[in-house]
Order: structure tokens, then sequence, then C-alpha cells
């Protein structure tokens, strides 16, 4: 028997709900326009090195940066990795061949990246790109389908 790692369609309608609201709270959080509506809570730190290294710490931290993040990697996931109503075996092809496509994709703009970008502008675009392969295989997957279906 096959085992399926693929989420009920039910949350790919979940995650379409939600992916619009996070990517804006995100772009938000991103430019600075939500640094005047904090919520600061009490949270566990790994590690910090903003003024000397420590590690295992609670901190102060605006939880809306993480809330926004989270929830669009969530629905991000939720879209991705959903069934679909036909899943077959051309679905499972193309699945595959979407997955391998964005890591390509994503590996060339990340390397681009690292050479062409710097300064603080770096971790911006790191905050970008951690969404970026499930972004660029949401968009393959979902154009392959549909040229597919159509013919």
């Amino acid at each position: 028997m096959k085992q399926s790692y693929l989420l009920p369609n039910l949350f790919k309608k979940v995650g379409l709900c939600m992916v619009l609201p996070f990517t804006i709270l995100c772009i938000l959080c991103l430019t600075g326009v939500m640094d005047d509506v904090c919520i600061w809570m009490k949270m566990p730190a790994l590690v910090s090195t903003t003024t000397e290294s420590r590690w295992f710490f609670i901190t102060e931290s605006c939880i809306i940066d993480e809330l926004s993040m989270l929830g669009l990697l969530v629905s991000l996931v939720f879209i991705a990795l959903s069934r679909e109503h036909d899943e077959d075996e051309m679905t499972v092809a193309i699945r595959m061949q979407s997955f391998v496509w964005s890591v390509w994709a994503t590996s060339l703009i990340i390397i681009l990246g690292i050479l062409l970008i710097y300064d603080f502008a770096f971790i911006y675009f790191l905050c970008v790109a951690m969404y970026l392969y499930l972004l660029l295989y949401i968009i393959k997957f979902n154009f392959a389908m549909y040229r597919e279906r159509r013919g």
C-alpha cells in the first residue's frame, strides 16, 4: 500500500483563505509599517548576537512578526501539500517535476542574491527567500496542472 503524505483537499481551501492576509501582514512587517503596532511578549530564545552572544534565554519580542511569518508558512504548506480532487499518477509526476524545478529555480535565485545583494538588504532577501521555494512550487504545479487539464 502506498503511503500518501499529502493533506486532504480541504486544507488547500483553508490555505488559500489564509495566504492573502498573512502575505499582506508580512509585507507590512518587512516595510516597517507594523513597528508602531507591536504586541510585546516574553519569548524563549535560542541564541542572540545583538550585543553579546547569549544562549537559551528569555527575551522580550514583538510577536506580530513571528505570527505573520508562521501564518504565511502554514498557509503555503497547506496549499502546496494538499491533495488534488483528481490525484492520479500524472498528478504525482507533475508534482515531483514541480518540486525539482522549484528547488533549481530557488537555488539559482539564492545564488544570485548571495552574489548581488549586500548589507541589511540581504536580511530582507533571506526573509523572502524562505518562502520562495513553496511559492515557486505552487505556481509551477498549478500552471502545469492547468496545461494538463486544458489539453
